[in-house]
């Protein structure tokens, strides 16, 4: 007898478990928007204890009434979409996956994020202990700040960041082309970054190349030199030589980079996300997707086969012009191990080098910009960061480019876009530069036209040089301003902002006191053939382009013509669909609110009457079943509203 109740007790707990799935899923799907399964088992399990709950409490605890059943499924329902709608009501204002991304499963894995966390704080204590430790804290006593006075601010600074390695050694390169923002000096010292960071032991470095390589260091180079050519935040270049008596660059990937990247992009993240969150300076930056762009420019860095095709890619592109790209030796690069041409020379970062050479510096420097702007200009793929480290001088007065882990490509639209916004910016033609963002840039709602162009008018008078010219950040800051209308530059064009800021820096390195705008105007508006924007090419290709739709036009002007003869003309612009779907909007939740409240007030007529209506079963009349179905039809209306409302953000 025991064993049957036992038997019996697991049968029902299995098909209530059966139902309380089906009906949860049915409940989540009734909202119009999938949860995950997180947020699924919470409301199942809530919903269901509630409805529970009040129908054994309705049933006076007869667990063998007959409609106990039916009223839990009647309670469970609207009671799981209640609690997924607190649950949405709770969440962090727009933390919620919208759309296609709702619900999406992410495979769980809590030990990984505990790990990750926990070392995001050691990464913290790190950092403020290199802070004290440089003299930057602001808890230092008199007697350590008098001993740190005595060593330049400089070199303090690049200490910290080689000694916090990683993305920290990264950002102090950017840094360092930024003589703008920066004093001269403490420049002077990060560029140092570029290429003299704290070298990877050799054991550590041939256990990476041999793990990679698959053999022995000596079966592949018949010389290797263990001392580094140069020593960077993502790996070290060694000098080499094959068998066949090339000479070579080896660059090896550190051994635990990949660890200490994600580190420390995580730690960053935080800080971003709490500044796009809490500062109006993070918002109007937009910290968050600046930091995501510069993470996937950097774990782009990380695979090196990638930066072998870039390289090639490269070199046809440049085949024709006077900078060098090292040939790669592909069958010997892997994704931690890239194996390139060696070039004799001297890099821009060399300044004592640089000071020394008989080249013409200037020259120099508009053979950098020339190549730029036909990287850019005509190519649509550029070198993306061009800091001095990375630009090499022959002595026949001839530059190479190198590392090109970070690149950049921009489309045939994206291409007339960043020519229209620098012609519209050298012109000082508000509307050419809106034309030209228009064309490229993710837009969300309706823009005031009038409000755009005066901002970015504000814009080219505070970017003005005294020459007339404009600042080559101004890219890099039109960003900010376009995120407080909305507007959204595509990551290769934010890639592109910065390497102009870096270009230009570097410019600044060969050729002090050399204007980059006004050089690249003049090379751009060049007579010979050596220019990097040809206008007849330009005219040419435009009105080629043009001839298709010149073709149509005629056919076109008379459909036109007939409809207007009709009456049947209509015109339509982005602000009337916005206007047409926010009062559609408002007009179907009216309705489902008035629909829902209307199901509730007949239910609770229904079931505080006197009279039961005719008799279903033992105990429960027509009125009652049309009472209880009422009540949950006018939670379903009101609670898709209420969550439809919690989704689009605007509680």
């Amino acid at each position: 007898m025991l064993g049957a109740s036992v038997g019996e007790l697991v049968v029902r707990m299995a098909l209530l478990a059966a139902i309380a799935a089906v009906t949860t899923s049915i409940s989540l799907r009734l909202l119009g928007m999938r949860r995950g399964w997180g947020t699924a088992l919470v409301a199942g399990a809530a919903g269901w204890g509630v409805g529970a709950a009040l129908a054994f409490g309705l049933s006076s605890w007869d667990w063998d009434a007959e409609d106990v059943v039916v009223q839990t499924v009647a309670i469970a329902i609207p009671a799981t979409m209640g609690v997924a709608v607190a649950l949405d009501l709770l969440a962090r204002p727009g933390s919620l996956a919208r759309g296609e991304h709702a619900g999406l499963v992410v495979a769980p894995r809590p030990f990984r994020a505990v790990r990750q966390r926990i070392d995001v704080v050691l990464r913290y204590r790190e950092l403020l202990a290199l802070v004290r430790k440089y003299g930057f804290g602001p808890f230092l006593g008199a007697t350590r700040r008098a001993e740190l006075a005595t060593e330049p601010v400089g070199i303090r600074l690049c200490q910290a960041l080689e000694e916090a390695g990683g993305v920290y050694v990264k950002l102090g390169q950017i840094a360092a082309t930024r003589v703008d923002l920066i004093p001269p000096d403490i420049c002077r010292e990060l560029a140092r970054l570029q290429n003299r960071a704290t070298a990877e032991p050799e054991l550590q470095a041939r256990m990476v190349l041999e793990s990679e390589l698959g053999r022995p260091v000596e079966e592949v180079f018949a010389e290797f030199d263990w001392q580094p050519l140069a020593a960077a935040s993502i790996g070290q270049t060694y000098r080499a030589r094959l068998h066949s008596g090339e000479p070579v660059v080896v660059k090896v990937q550190r051994s635990d980079i990949d660890r200490v990247v994600e580190r420390d992009l995580a730690a960053l993240a935080l800080l971003a996300d709490f500044a796009q969150r809490r500062t109006a300076l993070g918002r109007g930056v937009q910290a968050g997707e600046i930091l995501a762009q510069f993470a996937r420019s950097l774990r782009a860095e990380l695979d090196f086969l990638g930066e072998a095709d870039a390289m090639a890619d490269m070199a046809t592109v440049l085949a024709d012009t006077d900078v060098r790209i090292p040939a790669v030796h592909r069958p010997l690069c892997t994704r931690r191990v890239l194996v390139q041409e060696r070039f004799e020379g001297f890099t821009v970062a060399d300044t004592d080098e640089l000071e020394v050479s008989t080249v013409d510096r200037r020259a120099l420097a508009e053979s950098l910009l020339r190549s730029a702007l036909d990287q850019i200009l005509r190519v649509g793929f550029f070198h993306a960061d061009p800091h001095p480290g990375n630009v090499f001088v022959f002595a026949d007065g001839s530059l190479g480019l190198v590392d090109f882990g970070a690149v950049g490509r921009l489309d045939p639209i994206q291409q007339a876009g960043v020519i229209d916004m620098l012609a519209g910016l050298m012109r000082r033609d508000v509307s050419l530069v809106r034309d030209g963002v228009e064309r490229v840039a993710d837009m969300t709602g309706t823009v005031s036209t009038e409000l755009l162009e005066r901002a970015l008018a504000r814009l080219m008078v505070e970017s003005l040089r005294p020459d007339g010219t404009v600042e080559p950040r101004v890219l890099q800051d039109l960003v900010p301003v376009l995120a407080g209308f909305g507007i959204h530059l595509p990551g290769d064009l934010v890639l592109l902002a910065r390497a102009l800021v870096t270009l230009d820096g570097t410019v600044g390195v060969i050729s002090p006191g050399l204007s980059t705008v006004s050089t690249a105007m003049e090379l751009a508006a060049s007579d010979t053939a050596s220019r990097a924007v040809d206008e007849g090419d330009v005219i040419r290709a435009e009105l080629l382009a043009a001839l298709a739709r010149l073709r149509r036009l005629p056919d076109r002007l008379d459909r036109v013509m007939t409809l207007a003869a009709r009456g049947d003309l209509r015109v339509r612009n982005v602000v009337t669909e916005d206007s047409s779907r926010v009062v559609r909007t408002l007009v179907n939740r009216a309705l489902l609110v008035a629909t829902g409240a209307a199901f509730l007030v007949t239910a609770t007529m229904l079931l505080v009457a006197a009279d039961e209506g005719p008799a279903v079963s033992t105990g429960t009349g027509l009125f009652e079943i049309f009472g209880y179905g009422g009540l949950l039809a006018g939670s379903v209306l009101l609670l898709r509203v209420v969550a439809g409302v919690a989704r689009d953000g605007t509680t």
